[in-house]
């Protein structure tokens, strides 16, 4: 069976480069004053470094990656101060997942929560595979925006063939504090036991407050 298509993404294999890890980057410092020595060293605010080999776009960045028999964790594609790392299960076999992330919503994708999402991920796997159920803690959405202490939902959606689409079930977390702002862990958990047929697309998206029952 063909590929199935969607639209706004673009097709798989368009990123640079598979992802090992995180590319590592640091704010330049501001000088002191030589005449002020008492002049306070400010830095510019941090923001997630962008991922190694992820393509940035007006509205969007992509990257592909290599989902692992051993799960794993992938890099988020860094867009508008958002970023991070996602935790994901055991995928058997191995295969490429496309990822563009966005904060606005310029593909016209569906509100599958109240309100307006604050984060857009869509996901474009490449073949057959079956996610696992366990997730690795760790790693996590971050941003200046997430409020450390506030709770947030995520929603998710797979779309089989046409208008054909299997929701996942959603989850909330409380954000922590991280290195560049708030976190929101446990994305992952979305995939957990969730078996992919063939080459399917969907999308994953972000919600501030509570609006489901059971945790990430």
């Amino acid at each position: 069976m063909s590929p199935l298509r969607f639209a706004p993404l673009p097709a798989i294999g368009a990123a640079a480069a598979l992802i090992t890890g995180c590319a590592s980057q640091s704010a330049g410092m501001v000088p002191l004053s030589s005449n002020v020595a008492s002049q306070t060293l400010r830095l510019p605010d941090a923001t997630p470094p962008s991922c190694k080999g992820q393509e940035t776009k007006k509205d969007y960045a992509e990257l592909t990656v290599t989902l692992s028999s051993k799960g794993g964790s992938f890099c988020v594609p860094a867009i508008d101060g958002f970023g991070g790392s996602v935790e994901y299960p055991s995928a058997n076999p191995p295969v490429k997942l496309q990822l563009i992330s966005s904060t606005k919503n310029y593909a016209n994708l569906p509100q599958l929560g109240s309100g307006t999402a604050i984060f857009y991920l869509q996901l474009a796997i490449a073949g057959e595979t079956t996610f696992g159920a366990n997730v690795k803690a760790g790693g996590g959405l971050t941003a200046k925006k997430i409020v450390p202490g506030k709770t947030y939902t995520a929603f998710g959606r797979a779309v089989i063939v046409g208008t054909l689409y299997l929701n996942f079930t959603p989850c909330y977390v409380k954000a922590s504090k991280g290195k560049y702002g708030g976190v929101i862990g446990g994305v992952g958990s979305l995939l957990k036991n969730q078996p992919v047929l063939e080459a399917t697309t969907g999308f994953i998206e972000i919600y501030s407050g509570k609006q489901a029952s059971g945790k990430c």
